[in-house]
């Protein structure tokens, strides 16, 4: 039983050393995505809002943002969503 009860200690130690590393890692990787998030290229015509509306509204992760339209990827074909008001 004592023999049981050590190599069960050694197992452990090691499994949540490994469990923290990995918490500690998922949260680097959040932190740093929204740091990348605040960077964002604000030379854009189109709001962040209005990005993020139409990624909901279209179902996908990814938006081509031209200097006159906006796409999305649909069976490996880019088609134009939105248009660019000239004033």
């Amino acid at each position: 039983m004592r023999k049981l009860m050590k190599s069960m200690r050694y197992m452990l130690y090691p499994a949540l050393f490994l469990g923290g590393v990995l918490v500690s890692l998922m949260g680097y990787d959040q932190v740093m995505t929204a740091r990348s998030e605040k960077t964002l290229d604000r030379t854009t015509w189109l709001p962040k809002k209005e990005i993020v509306h139409l990624m909901r509204l279209h179902g996908t992760d990814g938006l081509k943002v031209t200097q006159d339209e906006v796409y999305i990827l649909r069976d490996s074909t880019w088609i134009p969503v939105r248009k660019r008001a000239r004033s």
